[in-house]
């Protein structure tokens, strides 16, 4: 008797389960539309993010920046030493850091102690990393970074909302090979 309970219950349960762990398939039309439609998101979100940077630099013309194939904006604005090499991938780098919105909310800066990361290696954002590998020891920047250079559509939820275009004034301080 236990034996056919045990059964039936088995029975019971796997027949209310099925096709839980199965999911739909996808059909090529859906793939295609979900495809073109992120395209067409992320197309408008960097046109506008265009928009905003040029009425930007029509405010603040002192500004000269010169833009990577990346899209990052930079400019150096105090060079350092010459003898001093580049900064590469895998170095060990402090920065002091000031990251803004276009606005002119400023969203973090490093106070008395600078951020500290290898290139390359760490998550900091990318138009950060590539700035940096265009920098030499005491050199100061500022850079414009678009969203997908930097928090992406999600932004930070401590300071940066989604699709937050950033004005980062960054110096490199040391860096160790």
């Amino acid at each position: 008797m236990r034996i056919t309970v045990v059964i039936l219950m088995c029975l019971i349960y796997s027949c209310r389960n099925e096709g839980t762990n199965q999911k739909a398939p996808i059909k090529d039309s859906d793939k295609s539309w979900t495809n073109e439609h992120s395209v067409d998101f992320n197309q408008e979100v960097h046109n506008r993010e265009e928009i905003d940077i040029k009425i930007y630099l029509e405010h603040h013309k002192e500004l000269q920046m010169t833009e990577t194939n990346s899209g990052l904006r930079y400019q150096i604005v105090k060079k350092g030493s010459e003898d001093q090499p580049f900064a590469e991938e895998g170095d060990f780098v402090s920065v002091d850091l000031k990251i803004g919105l276009l606005s002119g909310k400023v969203c973090y800066e490093t106070d008395s102690v600078p951020d500290e990361f290898i290139l390359g290696k760490s998550d900091r954002e990318s138009g950060l990393q590539e700035a940096l590998r265009m920098m030499r020891v005491d050199d100061y920047a500022r850079l414009i970074m678009p969203s997908y250079m930097a928090y992406g559509l999600l932004g930070n939820s401590e300071n940066i909302p989604p699709q937050s275009v950033l004005v980062v004034d960054v110096e490199l301080l040391n860096l160790q090979r």
